[in-house]
């Protein structure tokens, strides 16, 4: 009956996690471009993206207005894990690329999916949609939250830490009015240690968790954007199921959801003064970005991961154990053909890094395992104390034996002697 009892609780842990076996994977590329926003349909600005999402390609071509590209007239083609168009929605966007990324999650991998791209290209409107379409961070918790309620068998904790990099600082989004007081010299890791921790019981109060962080994040009004991000922010949402018996953990994972602020053309964002600064720090950080995806899609010996607070929080999602989607998003207009190239450049470039998931997971059967090794590996030392005991003390009283033996020969030695001397004959 017990063999049974265990046999099912060790199909119920496998449940959590059905495949097991770990193997490189490339990473997740897929493209979304916006519709032609409207100072763009206002001066008539030809539209050079042409997209195929059944061949799950693009192409960008040439044009004439007042642009230098390397080879004229052609036209440059991609094909990613997916292309979406102008008329895709929020919905099809995750259900079809990101849906299966959180299930990876909610199975154990530790997961990443973040937006990148020039600025103005819908960026935050991907991860956090708007009041009319939920983004894919409501979606996400939506899906976390289902799986929760769903998960009779064992317990799920839900937590969530809400950062921003910006110049060169991070700030925790869940509690604005702590200081920086990260130590950056040291390896930094997602959830970085010192950041608020919320457990939340519902999809409306992690909800409130994000609206809470994203009212604080800095923004500004630019030459490309009315509320354009000027910091990177990194929502992480952490999943911890514990058996509802022992207490045990079974899995521990986390979903990183990064909104990376837009790269930006200094000499068209007309910038000055603080926002200056503020575009050539985020320049900088994305720059020490594209240097990880070269150097590891190169098979470098040496990644440049310290070159940049972003690069250290996101070193498991370049080449590390996370499973990662990378969402690149593109405006269709001629005015922005180098930048929108510039992504797909890149983009290219980073589904070529080959990852290394690993499921972070504990198996009952063998955590028993463990605990009856440990228990026949420590009733084994005391086994060996006592037979060291047992033979100290043989070897005392094989001693005292032996010194007694030796005195008893003596003794034996003496009587014969004494009986040889009475023997003797007599003389007379």
């Amino acid at each position: 009956m017990k063999k049974l009892k265990r046999h099912n609780e060790c199909r119920r842990t496998k449940s959590l996690h059905p495949n097991e076996h770990h193997q490189d994977e490339n990473i997740k590329v897929v493209v979304r471009c916006r519709p032609m926003n409207v100072p763009e349909r206002k001066a008539h600005v030809e539209n050079v993206i042409k997209i195929d999402t059944t061949k799950k390609c693009l192409s960008i071509q040439y044009s004439t207005d007042r642009l230098k590209p390397r080879q004229p007239g052609k036209a440059r083609r991609f094909t990613f894990d997916a292309v979406y168009g102008m008329q895709a929605t929020q919905t099809e966007i995750y259900e079809n690329s990101v849906r299966p990324m959180v299930n990876h999650m909610l199975h154990g991998y530790n997961v990443t999916i973040f937006a990148y791209g020039q600025t103005g290209t819908g960026k935050t409107f991907t991860m956090e949609g708007s009041q009319m379409e939920r983004g894919i961070m409501q979606n996400a918790f939506r899906q976390i939250f289902d799986f929760k309620q769903k998960e009779k068998r064992h317990k799920c904790i839900v937590e969530c830490c809400y950062l921003e990099l910006y110049q060169g600082k991070i700030r925790d989004l869940l509690n604005v009015s702590r200081p920086t007081l990260f130590d950056t010299k040291a390896k930094l890791t997602l959830p970085c240690k010192g950041l608020r921790s919320v457990t939340c019981q519902s999809v409306e109060e992690i909800e409130n968790c994000r609206k809470k962080g994203y009212k604080s994040r800095k923004t500004a009004s630019t030459y490309f954007n009315d509320y354009s991000s000027r910091s990177h922010a990194i929502f992480i949402v952490t999943l911890k199921v514990l058996n509802s018996k022992t207490g045990k953990a079974l899995i521990h994972s986390k979903l990183n959801l990064v909104d990376l602020a837009g790269s930006e053309c200094l000499q068209k964002s007309n910038a000055t003064d603080i926002r200056l600064k503020e575009c050539c720090e985020i320049n900088l950080s994305l720059l020490a970005v594209n240097k990880v995806i070269s150097s590891t899609v190169a098979g470098k010996t040496y990644i440049p991961y310290r070159d940049s607070l972003l690069t250290q929080l996101l070193q498991d999602s370049f080449g590390g154990n996370a499973k990662t989607l990378m969402i690149a998003n593109i405006g269709p207009a001629a005015s922005t053909y180098k930048e929108t190239l510039v992504t797909l450049e890149y983009a290219n470039r980073a589904k070529k890094i080959k990852n290394a998931p690993n499921i972070n997971f504990y198996r009952e059967d063998r955590c028993h395992n463990e605990e009856k090794m440990r228990e026949k590996y420590k009733k084994a030392l005391e086994d060996l104390a006592q037979c060291k005991m047992d033979y100290e003390m043989a070897e005392k009283r094989a001693d005292t034996l032996k010194n007694m033996a030796i005195k008893q020969m003596k003794d034996v030695a003496e009587l014969l002697v004494d009986i040889g001397k009475v023997n003797q004959p007599n003389p007379d």
